[in-house]
C-alpha cells in the first residue's frame, strides 16, 4: 500500500502542546483514500529537525510528504507555496540563528512541489477555512518547508511536498493578552488536513496526474 507522510511538531515558545503534533496523531495509521498516512513528530531545533525528517522518508517511501506546523498568528489553515533560504530564531535547544542559510549555496528558494491551491481548494470544500500563503515565516515551518523540497529533489524526485501551517488551539489563547486571538479546534484541523491527504492520495497515489501550477525554484 502507497503512503503519504505527516509530520507536526513539538511544543514551542512556551506552549504545552502543538497542534500540527496532536492532528498529526490523530491521522497516523488511518487509510485515507487508499493510501496509509504515517505520522512523525519533528523536535523544535535547527539541528535536529532534518535528521528525522529524512529518515522517515527513507523507512517510509512515501509518494508525498505534508508537514505541518503551528502558527499562532494565522486564523485558517494556510498552506505555503514556498521556503526560502533563512534562518531566523531561538529554537527549543537554545540555539539562535540570525540569518543564516538553509543549506549553504542552494537556491534561495523552493516552491513546493504539490498542488497548493488545489490543496487549499479541497480544504476550503470540507468546510475548513484555508487559503494559500505566499510566507512560511523564517523559523523552524519555513526551516522544513525548504529543506524538505531540497531533499527530495536531490535524492527523490518523484516525492512531491508542501506545508501547512494551523492555528492555536483555543486552550492556547487562553491568558494570552491579545485580543481577538484566533483559534481553531483540534476536530477541524484535522478534518482540513484529512481532506488535503484524500485530495492527493485520490489524485496522484491513484494513478491521476494532479497539474502542479506552483513547480521550479527562486534562482539566485
Amino acid at each position: 500500500m502507497k503512503t503519504i507522510l505527516l509530520t507536526g511538531f513539538e511544543p514551542f515558545g512556551g506552549e504545552d502542546v502543538n497542534p500540527s503534533l496532536e492532528a498529526v496523531k490523530r491521522l497516523d495509521g488511518q487509510i485515507i483514500g487508499g493510501v496509509k498516512v504515517v505520522g512523525v513528530g519533528l523536535p523544535v531545533s535547527w539541528d535536529k529537525a532534518a535528521a528525522p525528517l529524512f529518515a522517515a522518508i527513507e523507512t517510509a517511501r512515501p509518494f508525498a510528504v505534508i508537514s505541518v506546523g503551528q502558527a499562532g498568528s494565522r486564523a485558517k489553515l494556510a498552506v505555503e507555496r514556498i521556503g526560502i533560504n533563512i534562518c531566523f530564531g531561538p529554537d527549543n535547544d537554545g540555539v539562535t540563528r540570525d540569518g543564516e542559510p538553509v543549506v549553504e549555496g542552494a537556491p534561495d528558494g523552493y516552491f513546493c512541489s504539490l498542488p497548493v491551491v488545489e490543496i487549499t481548494q479541497a480544504m476550503n470544500a470540507a468546510g475548513i477555512p484555508s487559503y494559500v500563503s505566499n510566507t512560511a515565516g523564517t523559523y523552524l515551518c519555513n526551516f522544513v518547508t525548504y529543506i524538505l523540497e531540497h531533499y527530495v529533489r536531490n535524492n527523490n524526485p518523484s516525492v512531491k511536498t508542501c506545508f501547512i501551517h494551523i492555528p492555536f488551539l483555543p486552550e492556547q489563547t487562553v491568558g494570552k493578552k491579545e485580543v481577538g486571538l484566533a483559534s481553531m479546534s483540534l476536530d477541524s484541523i484535522v478534518l482540513g488536513l484529512r481532506a488535503a491527504v484524500e485530495y492527493v492520495a485520490t489524485g496522484i497515489a491513484a494513478g491521476g496526474e494532479i497539474a502542479v501550477g506552483n513547480k521550479g525554484d527562486v534562482t539566485h
